[in-house]
This record gives C-alpha cells, structure tokens and sequence, in this order.
C-alpha cells in the first residue's frame, strides 16, 4: 500500500525558527505543549492533516484520495458507529474486504477490470450525496465516486457494493452500460452488514470489536415487516431510492435485504446471482436476465412475486427462534408428501379421502394430472425450509431438488416439462421413484433422534 506522506516537519521546523529569531525558544516547546493538550486533537493531529494523501489498496483496484483524519483513538466498535469519518488509509482496506467478500458471496474470480478513483471531501455541508460516475476507456470501465468526509455507515457500505457490482457487470458491456437492479447493492450490502462485515475497521484509532455471526440476520426486516406488508416485486424493481424520505428508504432496504437473503439460500443462488450479474450488459433491462439466470427456479415474473411474498409472509409472522424443533419438521414434512386424493371404492358408494406417497402419485397417475399437485408440493416445501430444523434441512431441500427435476425438468420450466416425449417422463419417472425412497429411508432414519429429543423435553 502507497501512500503520500505529509510534511509536518516542515511545519513544525518554520514555527522553530520564528520562535528562534525572536529569541523566545522557550516559547516553542510551550506552544507544543498547548497543542497536546487540545481537547480531541490527538498527538499533532493538526499538523498532520496539512495535505492529502493518495492511497492504493492491496490489490490495486481502489486509489482513495483525501485528507487524513485525526486520530482519536476511540474504543468503541466500529459495529456501533453510526456516522464514519473516512480516513483514506482504512477507507481503502475497507472497500478491499467489501470486494473479497461480495467475490466470495457470488463465487466471483478475485480480479478485476477496471479500477476505482474513490475521494472523499472534506466539507461542512450537510446531506452531500455520495457520487458514482462512470467513464468509459479504450478497452474498458473506470469509476470515479465522491464521498463526504462525514457519511452514514449504511451508505458507505451500499455505495462500495454498488460500484463493486458494477465494475463486475460492466467487463463485458462495450456501448452502454449494463443496468443493475435498483435491490441489488442494497440488499446485498444489508446482508454482509448483517452477516460478515461488522467488524470493519473503518476509522482510524478505532478499536475492532470481534463478535460472532450475527444470529438473526433478518432481524432488522422482521421488524419493519411486523407493522406493514412488504413492497411487492414489481415495487422493488422500479422505487427510486433516492427519492424516498429516510423512513421510507430504510423499508425499501430492509425488503431489498429480505429478497436478496432468500435467493442467496436457494440452492445454487448464489451461482445464479453471479451469472446475472456477468450478463446484465447482455439485455436492455435487468429483469430478463434475471428469468434467464434463475431459470432453473422461476418460469415468470409472477412467480418471482409470489415466492417473494411468501417469504415476506413468513418472515413476519415468525419469531428470531422459529424453527420448529425436529419431531414437528418431520411430522409437517410427511404431510407434504402424503397426498390426500378422493377416491371410490364401489361404482355405488361415495368417494373418500385417503392419502398416497409420492411414488404412488407418480406411477399410477397421468403426468398432465401430476403436474399441478407437484408445483402445490414444492411451494408448500420451499415454506416449509424457512421453518425446518437444522437436522431436518438438508433433507427438506432434497426432496425439493428431486421434486423440481422431476415436474420442471432440466430447464426448469413447466410448459417445456409438459411437452417431453413418453419415454421422457417414463425415465424421468424412474429416476424420481428411486431417488423419493432414498429420501424415504433417509426421513425414517431421523425419527429415533426426533424422539429422543421429545423425550428429553
């Protein structure tokens, strides 16, 4: 890491020899002394800051420019500091961690196209909004963002994220730039505050106060959405956020964070996420390379809305300790896949209610008629994960990969897996039965924990 020094000792040599021609040397060391002792100075902390440095952060990929920042030397954690004063030197190790961890998020290559001029402005304004610009070179991207010397914790972290997602999906974009979805870089940004970036050293003298992972991630969401619903899909893809009033901003990010959150637990989300992203420069809007990228998950954006609804749902009608302990997990999870069908034992007598397995359903009915009661299953599961015991998860989320593969087929879409051939679905088929008593012997093998931990309560 680079960094300009500045030249104090020039200062401090001129105000020697002033004092030293008029022959008051005394004077000086006194006058020192005064400096020291200024509330909130630091040790020299005024003469430090007489010019700005220019720093390069490990990897090269941010050169942050502004003026040091006295040092206090405060020992509070940094997790509880609302407002930043951003100091170039731990500026640039910031946004350095924020690049490593956004790259691990979406299993990103730890590279780069085009670097980031970062500068902060030293300013007594108030409400001074960060900045990102854009310039295009020869053979790729540059950014440019201005910050306040002064700015909120959030924002700082929303704005590093956004200009980090941006480089990454504009690698390949040549004419115009690729357009990232207003939720993304807030949402995404919420996450890893919630989850892995607490624990940034922001602010110079400021004591890193190590803490585990957040236990409720979505704490804050919970919150918010206990007193209002959630913005609907179509609402978090069009909302301006800088035309919201702080109030309003700060719901939009929670519900931003609350959908981000659950395409990163899908299985494969955050490949899907990272595959988006890459293409955004490819379509006109975002939201086709969405559906292209999370093909495997949504058919429509109505069902992107409707699985964004449940969660929402679930979300705010459970507690911080929700999951269901495992005897119930289990018990909710063989109801699912038993399914309750009418049938008539006599041409004469009324129907009745019984229940079939899955392998049943899938042997001796007709796929067409299948169909539909393995989409209700399946949305009825994904339910079921967010309030799953952590013993019984993994196999929630296996009967869900096997389930989709079966009634969505390889592109995950329900109109190409109603046109496969006989032979198909008969393939298909097999493969889902033997797959379906796997996870059969797999759930029996669950209920002795399940009920000795019964017994235990």
């Amino acid at each position: 890491m680079n960094r300009a020094h500045p030249r104090p000792v020039l200062a401090l040599a001129a105000a020697r020899r002033t004092f030293a021609e008029s022959g008051r040397g005394l004077a000086f060391w006194v006058w020192c002394g005064l400096l020291l002792l200024l509330p909130g100075s630091g040790c020299f902390s005024p003469l430090l800051a007489l010019e700005p440095v220019t720093i390069r952060s490990k990897s090269g990929q941010f050169i942050v420019h502004g003026l040091p920042v006295p040092i206090t030397f405060s020992r509070s954690s940094t997790s509880a500091v609302e407002y930043l004063r951003l100091d170039p030197a731990p500026t640039a190790v910031s946004l350095e961690r924020i690049r490593q961890l956004v790259a691990v998020e979406l299993r990103l290559p730890d590279s780069y196209s085009g670097t980031i001029q970062v500068t902060t402005h030293a300013t007594m304004q108030d409400h001074l909004q960060p900045r990102i610009t854009s310039v295009r070179y020869t053979d790729r991207w540059g950014y440019r963002v201005d910050l306040p010397e002064r700015i909120e914790k959030d924002r700082f972290l929303a704005v590093a994220v956004e200009v980090i997602l941006m480089e990454v999906a504009n690698r390949k974009a040549v004419l115009r730039e690729a357009e990232l979805p207003p939720w993304l870089a807030l949402g995404l940004a919420a996450e890893l505050q919630a989850t892995s970036l607490p624990t940034l050293a922001l602010e110079p003298g400021t004591e890193v106060v190590q803490r585990e992972r957040v236990p409720d991630p979505l704490k804050q969401p919970r919150e918010l959405l206990r007193d209002r619903p959630a913005l609907r899909f179509d609402e978090l893809g069009q909302t301006l956020v800088e035309h919201l009033s702080e109030e309003e901003a700060a719901f939009y990010r929670a519900c931003a964070h609350l959908f981000v959150h659950e395409l990163l637990r899908m299985r494969g989300g955050s490949e899907c996420l990272r595959d988006m992203l890459i293409r955004l420069s490819e379509n006109l809007n975002w939201q086709t390379t969405f559906l292209n990228a999370f093909r495997s998950h949504f058919d429509r954006l109505i069902d992107v809305d409707k699985w964004y609804s449940l969660n929402a749902v679930n979300l705010s009608g459970r507690a911080q300790t929700a999951a269901w302990p495992l005897p119930l997990t289990l018990h909710q999870l063989e109801d699912l896949i038993s399914v309750q069908v009418l049938v008539r034992l006599d041409a004469g007598e009324l129907p009745i209610h019984t229940r079939v397995s899955l392998q049943k359903l899938i042997t001796e009915w007709e796929f067409e008629k299948q169909h539909p009661v393995l989409l209700q299953i399946l949305t009825r599961l994904q339910a079921l994960r967010l309030r799953a015991s952590v013993e019984a998860l993994e196999l929630v989320d296996d009967y869900v990969r096997v389930l989709r593969a079966y009634a969505l087929g390889r592109d995950g879409k329900p109109a190409s897996a109603l046109k496969r051939s006989t032979s198909q679905i008969r393939a298909a088929a097999r493969l889902a039965i033997k797959q379906l008593d796997e996870l059969e012997v797999r759930r029996r093998a669950l209920e002795p924990t399940a009920q000795e931990g019964a017994a235990g309560r």
